[in-house]
């Protein structure tokens, strides 16, 4: 936590940013896009090197392949997927005096999670190879629902974060799993069996339905417990709008957290040559959520008396 003093609720939002913010950040951020062009920039030939192959996996090519890209539209993609939801879950901490928490996890994140993604889709027994940015994408999107929940309970007075967290995540977990499913019927999935084709369609089908039953439930009685413990929700809502610019930037983190499942879920995850890695797409969301929740709560434990 910051040790800067909370801000009037009378300040305006851009101002409150303004003055928490540092050209160090900045900076910080812009890393990941310049590193990216510049393994973008590399001959054909060594971006091929660093593609990470299921079959023969090394440490080397699980840290790389995230970085590299073949296609320019797969490298923008990534690029602005990666600005809209880092930069969104920078103002929402900066704004809520969370920025330190904020550079810490999203600095861990970034060393950890390339290596750590590439080895996790070894659990899917498969051929192949891996590469490309959107599974980090997915990791930082994964921090989102507990940098919205704090932001709305510290600057709009909203909710409580050990709740309205999870209930974020989860919530988009539903629309994960709707978007998997439509992509499931839509296209038929078989695995070979004995040598021969089989379909697996309806069995997935028929899991991904079961998972949805459940998450649903999940969000609901998350969503009951959120309105119980507070009553005054509409007024507090009211006045949350009053408060120049705060609502609008709590608004537009909702809207990116609800469109980016759409996009990244897909129902139809071939597009042209490329295939969309749903499994690590969901593996990295999941990633996000667990080390920033785990973070937070860490933070305020209190320390043992010796």
């Amino acid at each position: 936590m910051d040790t800067n003093a909370p801000e009037p609720p009378s300040r305006p939002l851009w101002q409150t940013i303004r003055r928490r913010a540092s050209v160090v950040d900045v900076l910080l951020l812009s890393v990941v896009p310049v590193l990216l062009l510049a393994v973008y920039a590399l001959p054909t030939a060594t971006r091929e090197a660093f593609v990470f192959r299921y079959a023969s996996p090394t440490v080397r090519t699980a840290a790389a392949s995230p970085f590299v890209h073949f296609q320019r539209t797969h490298l923008l993609f990534n690029v602005a997927g990666y600005a809209l939801i880092v930069g969104t879950t920078y103002m929402l901490s900066v704004a809520s005096d969370r920025r330190r928490e904020f550079l810490i996890v999203f600095a861990s994140l970034l060393v950890v999670s390339p290596p750590l993604l590439s080895y996790l889709n070894l659990a899917v027994v498969r051929r192949g190879v891996a590469f490309g940015f959107s599974g980090v994408v997915m990791v930082y999107y994964g921090t989102l629902p507990l940098a919205l929940a704090a932001y709305a309970q510290s600057r709009l007075d909203l909710g409580d974060v050990t709740s309205g967290a999870p209930l974020l995540f989860f919530s988009g977990l539903v629309l994960v799993t709707v978007q998997t499913l439509r992509a499931v019927l839509d296209n038929p999935v078989t695995v070979a069996v004995d040598g021969a084709p089989a379909s697996v369609s309806w069995v997935l089908a028929a899991t991904l339905a079961e998972l949805l039953v459940l998450l649903v439930l999940v969000v609901a009685l998350y969503a009951l417990g959120v309105a119980d413990g507070d009553r005054s929700v509409r007024r507090r809502f009211r006045e949350a709008i009053d408060r120049p610019g705060y609502a609008e930037l709590a608004a537009v983190a909702l809207i990116l957290f609800l469109a980016v499942p759409l996009a990244t879920f897909p129902s139809d995850p071939v597009s042209g040559t490329r295939v969309f890695n749903l499994y690590v797409h969901v593996v990295g969301y999941a990633l996000g959520f667990i080390a920033s929740y785990l973070y937070f709560h860490l933070q305020r434990t209190p320390n043992p008396v010796a």
